[in-house]
């Protein structure tokens, strides 16, 4: 190996004032081979390899008719719904959002514990601020979904020269290998890499819309180290920014942190201090720069890593919207439940099986594997915790909702040892949707699909309204009966932080629908929950239906108490009711 050509490196002291544009190739220089050795010797021997997603495994560009092409999906998508708004002026919208999130990331990475924003906030607040309700709020409704498909409709992702060799030599030689990366959207970054075939190499992925918080805040590379069981100390650290990478690696005490160079290395927004081991041109090179140190003596002694404390950001109660007023007919838009009134739902046969495969899947990945059957042990333990917590926040009246990294953090902290809690963590949005699915199965409801025709043939926008503990798993199920298109809006609990019957979820509801409390129908299958929810929120008529999780008795109580205005057996009674 250390006969191979040298990699083009440019190498900087950690405290050195001239940035790598001020560097000259030292491929070109006479003492080339003499500045790799330095290089090298300064470099510890890796324990684990920590890689940037967007700079270093792939490369990014936009796509010259994304955006526009983009915007009139949107466009139409919307009109289906019931809502106009022209393409030209969504692209607009697309254009603003991006530039003032350029701005906002610049002015985060000047912080030293900078946070995430939500999705609420990227899509309501920097994309789509300045529409009105219903389209802001119905955008805003569409979610992480919105955000996954943005990614790659708006820009190319390609494949990095040895991006791919990088890994598999890291893999070949028991490297633990994890990602740590800046992203609106870890869900279509894990896409990308399950459809280059790269995603079972890496035994965690941090991302920072999963983790609420974002680089240089030095817990995204702690938390990854921690998951792998790897010092971080000992760790190399791969990024192609000075102004989040290098400052974050500094922080948290990695290493070593080299950069591989991209469109955003030679421009940091800002002058920045601290400077990488070295600077190199693409994967390639970094594999071998990995290879020859390798094969090379032992470094020097290592530093004594000093990781931050573990942060846990408060999630944000978002301000409550206002609910639009239109004039006409009574009954004007729809908010419909899921559990009880799409779907009736249906114990698996083997409860918890695929989320105790997929934890046990999560944890060999990443170097701590558990014994099998371990992976329900640590689910049902979980699933009590959770349950605990449901009936404290009912109790209570706060009604918040447990998220993702809650449930998956929290709830397992008493079966699983701290590496293996932050592997759970950073897979959180990936073991969520399969405890979902593996708590029961779904079928649709009879009266359903005629009901939601009728919606559509009649002009009324159908939201839906659930609590749940993974959205996607709602849409995706509503999506298999090919019902969603007749779905406007989507309000689910797992991605504000609140559940029914707190009135905000309603008035969430009632802003993607663009109508005043009285003139909205709420069909749900829980007294409580639902139609006493909604009547707290003003909503005019309130109809349960038979057949969901509310007995006759509580039926019938609700009605008496006028918590609920009708009854019907299933949704398909329910165009007659609204005439």
């Amino acid at each position: 190996m250390l006969d191979s050509p040298a990699p083009e490196v440019t190498a900087t002291s950690s405290t050195g004032a001239a940035g790598p544009a001020d560097a000259p190739d030292v491929a070109d220089t006479p003492d080339a081979a003499d500045t790799v050795e330095e290089t090298l010797h300064a470099l510890c021997r890796p324990s684990a390899l920590l890689l940037d997603f967007g700079g270093v495994i792939v490369s990014t560009s936009k796509r010259p008719e994304g955006r526009r092409a983009f915007a009139q999906q949107l466009s139409s998508r919307l009109a289906r719904t019931g809502v106009e708004v022209s393409a030209q002026r969504l692209e607009s919208c697309l254009q603003a959002g991006a530039t003032s999130l350029k701005h906002w990331k610049h002015a985060s990475s000047r912080r030293s514990l900078p946070r995430e924003l939500s999705v609420q906030e990227i899509l309501g607040d920097f994309y789509f601020g300045d529409l009105e309700d219903p389209a802001r709020a119905v955008l805003t409704g569409w979610g992480t979904e919105l955000l996954d498909e943005m990614a790659t409709a708006l820009t190319d992702h390609t494949l990095r020269d040895g991006a791919r060799e990088l890994i598999e030599f890291a893999r070949e030689h028991s490297l633990p290998l994890g990602i740590v990366s800046n992203a609106h959207s870890g869900r279509s970054h894990r896409r990308i890499l399950a459809e280059l075939g790269l995603a079972e190499a890496f035994g965690v992925q941090i991302y920072s819309d999963e983790a609420g918080i974002r680089k240089p805040h030095p817990q995204m590379l702690c938390r990854a180290a921690e998951a792998l069981g790897a010092d971080l100390a000992e760790s190399w650290y791969v990024g192609d920014t000075l102004d989040r990478d290098v400052v974050a690696g500094r922080r948290a005490g990695v290493g070593a942190v080299i950069l591989t160079r991209s469109q955003h290395t030679d421009e940091p927004p800002f002058p920045v201090e601290s400077q990488p081991e070295a600077v190199l041109e693409t994967p390639a090179e970094l594999l071998e720069l990995l290879r020859r140190r390798l094969a090379s003596a032992p470094g020097p002694d290592d530093r004594a890593a000093t990781p931050a404390a573990s942060l846990h950001p408060a999630a944000s109660v978002p301000a409550q919207l206002a609910a639009g007023t239109v004039s006409g007919m009574q009954n004007r838009a729809i908010l419909l439940d899921h559990g009880g009134v799409v779907s009736a739902p249906r114990k698996q046969a083997e409860p918890f099986r695929e989320a105790a495969e997929t934890v046990e899947a999560v944890l060999a990945r990443s170097g701590s594997a558990v014994e099998p059957g371990m992976g329900r042990h640590i689910v049902e333990v979980a699933h009590e915790e959770y349950k605990k917590y449901k009936a404290a926040q009912d109790e209570s009246e706060l009604y918040g909702e447990v998220t993702p990294r809650m449930y998956w953090g929290e709830f397992t902290a008493s079966t699983v040892t701290a590496r293996q809690r932050q592997a759970l963590v950073a897979a959180a949005e990936v073991l969520h949707p399969a405890l979902y699915r593996s708590k029961s199965s779904k079928t649709e409801r009879p009266g359903i699909r005629s009901m939601l025709l009728h919606a559509v043939e009649t002009g009324r926008r159908v939201v839906i309204v659930s609590n749940t503990i993974c959205g996607t798993g709602v849409r995706g199920i509503i999506r298999s009966y090919g019902l969603d298109g007749h779905i406007a809006g989507w309000v689910c609990s797992d991605e504000i932080g609140l559940k029914k019957p707190h009135p905000e979820i309603f008035l969430r509801a009632l802003a993607m629908a663009g109508v005043a409390p009285e003139h909205a129908v709420m069909v749900g299958d829980k007294p409580f929950n639902d139609a006493y929810g909604a009547q707290r929120a003003g909503i005019g008529r309130r109809i349960l239906t038979r057949g969901g999780s509310g007995e006759e008795s509580e039926l019938q109580e609700a009605l008496t108490a006028g918590w609920a205005t009708d009854l019907v057996t299933d949704p398909g009674e329910i165009p007659a009711l609204l005439h």
